[in-house]
């Protein structure tokens, strides 16, 4: 092989690494793009000790996360319903330890329909694995979802 042929080898060879190099960044910021908006999910609710169904969903708007409770949102009223973000999986939580470590959303709003809160801008969703609707004054978990 000559020079002239080794020096355009060397030159693909380049160009090629280059690309590849290329591409692990772009998947790379690719992923960090994804993980920032994985604030953004849905699900439904889960009955633990009422009837409680419908869908939800956590957005972000401008600079704010916003959970949304679907107008399909239904459960039984109670006392003292509140809202809460749980550090424990669902599965786990129970009206005993739902508010342990858990981070206070709102009051729920109404027992049924539509219905948004706003997350206070100190709210990490990283730190938090579920949702709960929580009668904190008889410590009665009516169920929730993971997130």
């Amino acid at each position: 092989m000559n020079d002239k042929n080794l020096n355009i080898s060397n030159s693909v060879i380049a160009f090629m690494f280059g690309c590849l190099i290329f591409g692990f960044l772009a998947i790379g910021v690719a992923t960090a793009a994804s993980a920032t908006t994985a604030a953004d999910s849905s699900g439904q609710f889960i009955k633990k000790n009422y009837a409680i169904n419908g869908g939800w969903s956590i957005e972000k708007r401008g600079n704010q996360n916003i959970i949304k409770f679907n107008g399909d949102f239904k459960t039984k009223n109670g006392p003292d319903l509140k809202v809460f973000l749980s550090p424990r999986a669902f599965e786990s939580v129970r009206g005993s330890n739902a508010t342990h470590k858990a981070a206070l959303v709102s009051k729920l709003i109404r027992s049924s329909g539509e219905q948004e809160y706003v997350l206070p801008s100190d709210i990490d969703l990283a730190d938090y694995r579920s949702l709960l609707i929580h009668c904190e004054a008889f410590s009665v978990l009516w169920g929730g979802a993971n997130l």
